[in-house]
């Protein structure tokens, strides 16, 4: 998508204040006792006054926008107070949301030109608030309109994802206009007013501001390139042509890539994914790409379900709702995103990203619920319900994961319905083999703000996903689903393996725009693993 912000930080705020367009004000209850550490204009201060005095800090709460317009020497000038909440509701977190929510509110009033506060960014130590503000500012401005009449693509024709993305340039912290990096980055691509793009300044006095801002626009292209590509429509986004994207970010970041074709696949005993996609006109995909800059660091493996539709096969879902499944390839999306960051962010790590892709369709040619299929690793599986296709295409997905030399993996996928009836709409589930490691991954979403929930691996799901006559089968029912899910995958990863399945199912896809979450796809996950790669 068009770039829709150039972010920028100062130390120097008294007379970008004066000249710019609105000023946007980040303020907690505790923060507007140190609201003078700003240096505002006096209009400003006065108007915080004011507003505490009608509201009783009103303004403050969570997720609150207060839009005033203000008189000043220079004119008019609109003050926006994005609300954080009070106590421990000053988090990082809550900075992201008010950030995205007041990027769209610039947006609306059609803003060209920015100032953002907040009190706590005057303290040197707060570098994570800065970045949660940053990032609020970047992914709280995306939209996909790409096919609408007056934005992208013309006609109403799929023209693939790569038309949705510009090239990036981001001034440095000092207010220098360095190109930091070219690539996707999130914004409006009509040519409307609205389109307008706006210049933000951020007031910080934090510690290497540069680089914290230049890596969160790193961090916020990628997130932003995964929603991109989960949104497109089945037409355009599909096996063969996420294969394309792939190999296209792998050439841009320096990225070894290799892309399996149906009959590789065949030829390595990939019967398992292969099952999921022969139903469809398309082909499935095996993609993977391998970051190598970690010296002799282990590799790890990102490994993402890439179901590009999923109609539920001859096991057919309901006619509502049907459409969302183009989201089914969320996990590929974030693992695509999470490899794209890592490179730009040139991180000392060893990482492979696995994704495994295939269209579920009904057709003559499709499996049936009964069938037994022989997958990669040489265990059978007896296909009881062909809408649990996710789980067998990463069973493939994981085996060969450890074939290419990993000694963790990690995968992620839309796989559960039951994950939201466990967790909601907003927390994702955990399943591992390895204490540490699910932790680590938990700790790490925590941090950007992604939350994450360990499920037990109970003593009886393994016996749940037995089967009578092959060695495991693709469904347990309703009980446990989450679990027997994740159980089922975990089967296929080489013993003495450390091993996370990440369940997006309740995550991937807002019902509305909230903070920095766009409605539609959120790339829900992506900014966990590159937070996670951070740390090995």
């Amino acid at each position: 998508m068009e770039k829709f912000i150039n972010l920028k930080c100062s130390r120097e705020n008294a007379a970008l204040y004066e000249k710019a367009e609105a000023v946007v004000l980040f303020l907690c209850r505790e923060c507007v006792d140190h609201i003078r550490s700003l240096r505002l204009p006096e209009e400003i201060f006065e108007l915080i006054a004011y507003q505490a005095e009608k509201q009783g800090y009103g303004f403050t709460e969570t997720g609150s926008v207060t839009g005033i317009l203000v008189k000043t020497k220079a004119g008019y000038q609109r003050v926006i107070l994005a609300g954080i909440g009070a106590g421990r509701e000053c988090t990082p977190a809550h900075f992201r949301m008010a950030a995205g929510t007041a990027v769209r509110e610039l947006r609306k009033n059609k803003i060209s030109d920015a100032v953002a506060a907040a009190p706590i960014l005057a303290n040197p130590k707060r570098g994570h608030y800065l970045k949660a503000v940053a990032e609020g500012l970047l992914l709280g401005s995306y939209e996909f309109n790409k096919y609408k009449s007056d934005g992208g693509a013309k006609d109403g024709m799929a023209a693939g994802p790569s038309q949705n993305k510009t090239e990036n340039k981001i001034a440095n912290v000092n207010g220098a206009a360095d190109e930091i990096k070219e690539g996707t980055f999130p914004g409006k691509n009509k040519s409307s007013d609205l389109a307008k793009k706006i210049t933000v300044t951020v007031f910080s006095e934090v510690s290497e501001a540069e680089v914290i801002v230049a890596d969160a626009e790193k961090v916020c292209a990628a997130i932003c390139h995964a929603r991109d590509l989960a949104n497109e429509p089945g037409n355009a986004m599909y096996p063969g042509s996420l294969a394309e994207e792939a190999v296209k970010t792998a050439q841009h970041f320096n990225l070894e890539s290799e892309v399996l074709s149906a009959e590789e696949m065949r030829g390595l005993g990939m019967n398992a994914i292969l099952a999921v996609g022969q139903g469809s006109a398309r082909e499935p995909r095996m993609i993977t790409l391998k970051y190598a800059a970690g010296g002799e660091k282990p590799f790890i493996a990102f490994v993402g379900k890439g179901i590009t539709f999923d109609s539920g096969g001859i096991s057919i879902k309901p006619s509502d709702g049907m459409g969302e499944m183009k989201d089914d390839m969320s996990g590929a999306a974030a693992v695509l995103g999470a490899m794209e960051a890592i490179a730009a962010l040139r991180l000392p790590v060893n990482v492979i990203g696995i994704m495994a892709c295939a269209e579920n369709m009904p057709s003559g040619s499709a499996q049936r619920p009964g069938d037994i299929v022989r997958a990669a690793s040489g265990k059978t599986i007896e296909v009881v319900n062909t809408d649990a296709e996710g789980r067998m295409v990463l069973a493939d997905a994981v085996w060969y994961a450890c074939r290419k030399g990993a000694r963790q993996v990690v995968d992620i996928a839309t796989l559960t319905g039951a994950v939201i009836i466990a967790l909601g709409e907003h927390t994702s589930g955990i399943i591992s083999n390895d204490d540490a490691l699910a932790e680590e991954i938990r700790k790490a979403g925590h941090r950007v703000g992604e939350s994450w929930w360990r499920l037990p691996i109970v003593e009886e799901a393994k016996e749940m996903i037995k089967s009578s006559c092959a060695d495991v089968k693709n469904s347990a029912g309703r009980p446990a689903g989450t679990i027997t899910g994740g159980v089922f995958i975990g089967s296929f990863v080489d013993k003495g393996v450390p091993w996370a399945h990440l369940d997006i199912g309740g995550t991937s896809t807002a019902r509305k725009t909230e903070g920095h979450i766009p409605e539609g796809c959120t790339a829900f996950g992506t900014a966990t693993l590159i937070e996670f790669a951070r740390t090995l």
